[in-house]
């Protein structure tokens, strides 16, 4: 969650003479700085949130990481609550208090929301869907309060003549923030396709076991469909910032796999399925051929998939040890 930097109070020290008393807000420095220390903490533990979801499926450990965030946000409410306005303004104060309440909302309830969804979300395309819509409505609501924050920030500078500067390390917290925002928006556009035409194969897979003629024929051209669909939304994904193609193609490539295959071999597979009881020595080694041809390509770009997708977030989610 990003809020605002830290006020630099050194000019106003040097035309004014304020002591340095953090706790007594005898300065609007102070006052200010208060506040971004409670930004801070909770910048920290929401860091930790978000990087365990990204890297873990232990959920139980997800869970306990949003439970940690709702305790920090606590305690900042509770702090910025007894706060005075300091001289007059309270428009800062309030800023404040709305959004560290905002996030405390979004992570008691949102995020609790997301967590239970995560149970549910590989049983359908629709549930994954469901899934990452709530992160992303969850992350938006972040956001919102961010420029009216910022805005308060500077009608308080503005009004006591002080300047504004970065804090180092909210501002690290803030931009690794608004990185794992950008990166699961995007992990979102790729896995949602792939995701669908994994769903669509496992029916193929479940008809040819079955030795079901008729339920893989319906599954081949439900996966025909399914993956040309997400062979184009995976195309006109852009390269990760302008140049990162990796898991992108990964995706797509396994994708326009099934195309191909749906439009060749697995046409006469169907076709031979049919014949199941009557079916010659050649024919028998035909499905056979096309089956291994199939499993040997599905396991390679499979493969590829989960080595880009692992490196992906590792390149780009910093990962914050227990």
């Amino acid at each position: 969650m990003c809020f605002f930097t830290q006020l630099a109070f050194g000019c106003l020290l040097a035309t004014a003479g304020f002591p340095a008393a953090a706790q007594t807000f005898e300065d609007p420095a102070s006052y200010n700085n208060a506040i971004v220390n409670e930004q801070t903490e909770l910048l920290k533990k929401n860091l930790r949130y978000i990087s365990k979801a990204a890297h873990s499926e232990n959920d139980r450990k997800i869970e306990s990481r949003r439970l940690e965030v709702v305790e920090q946000n606590k305690v900042a409410v509770a702090k910025i609550q007894r706060m005075p306005a300091y001289k007059g303004n309270a428009d800062l104060r309030s800023s404040a208090l709305t959004a560290f309440k905002t996030m405390l909302e979004v992570y008691s309830a949102d995020y609790k929301q997301v967590n239970a969804l995560a149970a549910t979300r590989t049983q359908s395309f629709e549930a994954m869907e469901r899934y990452f819509a709530a992160q992303e409505v969850a992350e938006q609501k972040l956001a919102v309060v961010n420029d009216s924050m910022n805005a308060s920030q500077r009608r308080f500078a503005r009004q006591f003549g002080m300047s504004i500067e970065p804090n180092r390390e909210t501002t690290k917290l803030d931009e690794y923030t608004r990185q794992v925002t950008v990166v699961n928006k995007y992990q979102h556009q790729v896995f949602l396709p792939y995701f669908r035409v994994q769903k669509a194969s496992a029916k193929l897979t479940d008809a040819l076991n079955a030795q079901d003629a008729a339920a893989f024929d319906a599954a081949r051209v439900t996966l025909a469909a399914e993956a040309e669909k997400s062979a184009t939304e995976l195309s006109a994904v852009p390269a990760f910032r302008g140049k990162d193609v990796a898991y992108r193609n990964a995706a797509r490539d396994l994708a326009n796999l099934y195309v191909v295959m749906c439009a060749n071999q697995f046409v006469q597979v169907a076709e031979l399925m049919k014949q199941k009881d009557r079916l010659t020595k050649v024919d028998a080694q035909t499905i056979n051929g096309h089956i291994g041809t199939y499993n040997t390509q599905n396991q390679k770009f499979n493969e590829a998939y989960n080595r880009t997708s692992a490196a992906f977030m590792d390149t780009y989610v910093p990962v914050m040890n227990d």
